[in-house]
C-alpha cells in the first residue's frame, strides 16, 4: 500500500497524466482544492473551490476535460469562497451539497438552481467513476466525505479526518459526540484508503488510512471523551 508519487510529497503537486486526483493548495488557510478525473470519458469535478480557481480550471481546460459537477464537504467560507464565481460564470453545473449545511451559502448560490442536496450513501457518476457520498457530521452538521471506489480507493475528507488529527467541533454546529461517531465509521473504509484531507495543516499532502489508524491519536480514541480530552 503507497500513496502516489505525485500525492506523496510536501507541495501540492495539480495533476499528472493519467491519475484521477489533482490536488491544489489555494487560499490563505491551506485549503486543499481537488479535481477528481475521468480521463476515459474527460469528466472532471472540483472539490471544495476556494476564490481562485486559475489553476484548476487551466488544467480543465489544457487537458480537454468537461467539468460536470462542483462537490461541497461543508459551507464553511474557505470550502465555498469560489461558488459566486461559479454560479456566474458557470451557471450549468451542479453544485452537490448536503441539505443541513445549506444555511450557510449566500442567497446568490441558493437562487442560482443548481444545488444538489446529498444524503449519506448518495452515488454521484463522474464519467466512469462513482463517488459515494458519506455524511460525516462532527466539525458541521451537514459535513461530508467523498468515496472513491478503485485500486487504490480515495477518500476526500474534507474537515472531518486529517493527517493525524480531526476537525475542530466547536464551531457552529459542530459536535464531538457526532465526530467521533464519523470517525468509527470511517475507520471502517479499505485500509489502503488515500486520504486526502481538506486543509494542509501537516507537512504531507495525503496519507493512507492504514497509516492512519497507527498514527492518529483522533483514530486511537475509544470514548467521546477520550476525543474531547484531544490538545
Amino acid at each position: 500500500m503507497f500513496v502516489p508519487q505525485h500525492l506523496a510529497q510536501n507541495h501540492a503537486q495539480g495533476e499528472r497524466q493519467g491519475e484521477p486526483v489533482a490536488q491544489f493548495e489555494i487560499g490563505p488557510y491551506q485549503n486543499f482544492v481537488y479535481l477528481l478525473l475521468d480521463w476515459t470519458e474527460k469528466k472532471a469535478a472540483l472539490i471544495d473551490p476556494q476564490q481562485d480557481l486559475s489553476k484548476p480550471l487551466e488544467c480543465i481546460k489544457f487537458h480537454g476535460f468537461e467539468w460536470v459537477a462542483t462537490l461541497i464537504t461543508h459551507t464553511h467560507g474557505d470550502h465555498t469562497a469560489g461558488l459566486p464565481m461559479i454560479v456566474q460564470s458557470y451557471p450549468e453545473i451542479p453544485i452537490f451539497v448536503h441539505s443541513q449545511d445549506l444555511h450557510r451559502l449566500t442567497r446568490e448560490v441558493l437562487d442560482s438552481g443548481k444545488i444538489q442536496p446529498v444524503k449519506n450513501n448518495d452515488l454521484i457518476p463522474i464519467g466512469t467513476l462513482e463517488v459515494e457520498v458519506l455524511h460525516t457530521p462532527g466539525h458541521s452538521i451537514g459535513e461530508c466525505c467523498y468515496f472513491v471506489k478503485g485500486q487504490p480507493p480515495y477518500l476526500f475528507s474534507g474537515d472531518t479526518l486529517f493527517i493525524r488529527d480531526c476537525g475542530r467541533t466547536d464551531l457552529d454546529t459542530g459536535s464531538t459526540e457526532q465526530m467521533f461517531q464519523s470517525l468509527q465509521n470511517l475507520k471502517k473504509l479499505p485500509k489502503n484508503c488515500i486520504i486526502l484531507p481538506g486543509h494542509h495543516y501537516q507537512s504531507e499532502c495525503a496519507s493512507l488510512l492504514e497509516k492512519e489508524l497507527r498514527e492518529n491519536p483522533a483514530l486511537q480514541c475509544t470514548s467521546i471523551s477520550e476525543l474531547t480530552m484531544l490538545p
